[in-house]
């Protein structure tokens, strides 16, 4: 089933990332085909992101973040 994420969330492959947006854009009460809308992409690229598909689109991957009122943070590991 859905696992509800805690936040700070660490995103350490492109599958955790999309499962992320995923419970936010379903907590915003969003389709796919909105989000897809709002950041100019498609709902294939949405739905892909959410399944952690890898890809090389990182400017519409952080559209998307941006959309859904998400901040991404990079630390050091060591940290």
């Amino acid at each position: 089933g859905e696992v509800e994420i805690q936040y700070p969330y660490l995103v350490r492959l492109p599958k955790y990332l999309g499962q992320a947006i995923r419970e936010q854009r379903k907590q915003k009460g969003w389709t796919q085909h909105q989000l897809a809308n709002w950041t100019d992409t498609s709902v294939k690229f949405v739905s892909n992101v959410e399944c952690g598909k890898a890809t090389a689109q990182i400017d519409k991957v952080f559209d998307l973040v941006k959309a859904l009122d998400l901040k991404l943070y990079i630390s050091d590991k060591s940290l």
